[in-house]
């Protein structure tokens, strides 16, 4: 798929997304587009990791799940 952020989306980091202090997955974005990898999980995400599948729903909703720019990690909650 052609996107103009495709090459910035590539060069973005790889960063932890922690749910109670352990990683629950890895996080990277870019403008508009997030991609989430949930640790042992399917394609059914909230059967197979239901914690860390409603902390991920909580701070998309609340705008809370894309990375600062300025430090290359997850804003904070």
């Amino acid at each position: 798929m052609e996107w103009s952020g495709q090459k910035d989306f590539r060069a973005a980091p790889t960063v932890r997304f922690l749910v109670d202090g352990a990683e629950a997955r890895l996080l990277k974005n870019h403008g508009p587009l997030t991609f989430l990898k949930v640790h042992d999980a399917g394609r059914m995400v909230p059967m197979d990791q239901p914690k860390a599948s409603l902390e991920m729903l909580k701070r998309w909703t609340q705008g809370k799940l894309s990375m600062s720019k300025s430090e290359g990690r997850l804003t904070p909650m």
